[in-house]
């Protein structure tokens, strides 16, 4: 009887943790937090924007500088794509606002040689985006970001391994999950396939088709299953299509005269 309770009790566990684990489609957690750029509520925040959280393991950090260096880099392409960025970690908001200047430091060296000559003075982007303070790890907790079995980095983030791991969460204007990464706290993230991600995403839920492997934006998609042969070229205002297999119908990037020009012209500019 006890063995049987036992069991049961393990199951009762691992279902739990399943069903309470974010999953993509879920509507994203709302909190009030304070960061670096004031008070936060999130809902709010985010409005009608596609929003990306993301958390790091540690301020004064070295992954962790390089990556908000990158995404302060970054801000325009993320704002070209009506998507705002957001970070946290566990540390305290007076943290936070000293390491900015140390990210922003970093992000305005240039490597110019193979010795790794820096010469300092190119201007980039100020960091503009908030980093919030999780210091109760609350933010965290909810979100799935803190991994306590996840392997520290020795002599970084201290012996109670109190940090999040490198998680990225894509919401849609809707506050819905739209995407959910998690990096090792020793690899830092490849932002270009995060916005390869968010391009993805976008060109989907506008034109209703689905993305093949390795897509880069421009190249063909795929005509999802629900949409018939022979209402491809009307539905998509496309000449032509190719049919690889039944179920597997492949056009040319739906995306429309205009908007394809006003890309190409803001690229020249």
């Amino acid at each position: 009887m006890n063995t049987i309770r036992k069991l049961c009790m393990v199951f009762i566990i691992i279902y739990s943790g399943t069903i309470n684990a974010l999953q993509i489609g879920d509507k994203a957690p709302n909190f009030i937090a304070q960061s670096t750029k004031g008070e936060i509520n999130f809902h709010e925040w985010i409005g009608d924007k596609w929003t990306i959280l993301f958390s790091h393991p540690g301020d004064f950090t070295p992954i962790c500088t390089t990556e908000l260096a990158e995404l302060a880099f970054l801000q325009p392409e993320f704002k070209k794509r009506q998507t705002k960025i957001i970070t946290l970690s566990a540390d305290s908001l007076d943290d936070h606002l000293e390491w900015v200047s140390h990210i922003d430091k970093y992000k305005n060296l240039i490597r110019i040689n193979k010795k790794d000559t820096i010469v300092i003075g190119l201007e980039r982007p100020d960091l503009d985006y908030p980093i919030l303070a999780d210091k109760k790890l609350k933010i965290a907790t909810a979100y799935g970001m803190y991994h306590p079995k996840a392997e520290p980095s020795k002599g970084v983030f201290g012996d109670d391994n109190k940090s999040t791991i490198r998680s990225v969460f894509i919401i849609d204007p809707d506050k819905k999950i739209q995407t959910i990464l998690s990096y090792p706290k020793n690899i830092g993230r490849n932002f270009n396939e995060i916005i390869r991600i968010i391009d993805a995403l976008q060109l989907a839920k506008k034109y209703d088709v689905t993305i093949p492997g390795n897509w880069q934006k421009g190249k063909q998609v795929v005509v999802p299953t629900h949409v018939l042969s022979e209402d491809i070229k009307e539905t998509y205002n496309v000449e032509f299509f190719v049919q690889h297999q039944d179920y597997l119908r492949t056009i040319d990037d739906p995306t429309d005269d205009k908007e394809k020009i006003s890309s190409n012209t803001k690229k020249r500019n």
